[in-house]
């Protein structure tokens, strides 16, 4: 028998519910703790999710400004006394802050980088690169067939992007960001790719055929 004072009366428990009520006590402790501990690693793994998209939207925009370098776009590209180098994105498009925060003001040479948010219905014009996100599927063709033939350097996430003419692909590859070129469609935009991004590209597309790069 245990005997448990509660003020001023005796109370009078058999040992084994004694040790039942301890146990369930102990059960429900462990049970809290564990919950606990769930909640606290799903809170923490939200933001490091985020930091891991933002990280990856920052270096993509890095790609674009190495981008702009390696690229040789044509004099008339460029509007006469306009020091602007403009590198456009869609307002939906979900990183569009990561990319205007990495890339507004750089240099480029002797012009400055500008951010460029478009609507769905503005057109592309005065754009040097164009940035179209891998959930730009359902406009990709019809913005990629309307800059056909100007010298507008697009560069995108979709597996299609350059089967459907666009001139660079960004992808993830063992966690690494990788880029393939097409050649055939820069040369259409009147673009030049510098040897040295050939020379890193994943995959080179020249006459239809697509060859090994890196």
């Amino acid at each position: 028998m245990v005997f448990l004072k509660g003020g001023p009366l005796l109370f009078c428990v058999s040992t084994n519910s004694a040790v039942k009520a301890v146990r369930r006590a102990l059960n429900l402790a462990q049970a809290l703790i564990l919950l606990s501990v769930v909640v606290l690693a799903l809170e923490a793994l939200k933001p490091a999710c985020a930091q891991t998209a933002t990280d990856e939207y920052k270096v993509k925009a890095a790609f674009l400004f190495h981008f702009a370098q390696l690229v040789d776009w044509p004099s008339d590209a460029f509007k006469a006394g306009d020091q602007s180098f403009n590198i456009c994105i869609f307002d939906d498009e979900p990183h569009r802050q990561e990319l205007q925060n990495t890339l507004e003001g750089k240099p480029i040479g002797a012009r400055v980088a500008h951010v460029r948010l478009l609507n769905q219905t503005q057109p592309a014009q005065g754009c040097n690169i164009l940035f179209l996100g891998r959930d730009e599927g359902r406009r990709q063709i019809a913005v990629i067939r309307n800059l056909r033939g100007q010298p507008v350097l697009t560069v995108g996430e979709a597996d299609n992007f350059l089967s459907e003419g666009g001139i660079i692909r960004l992808h993830l590859e063992q966690d690494k960001i990788r880029f393939d070129i097409n050649v055939d469609a820069a040369d259409s935009s009147h673009l030049k790719i510098g040897s040295r991004l050939l020379l890193l590209a994943s995959s080179v597309t020249i006459g239809g055929q697509a060859k090994g790069g890196q």
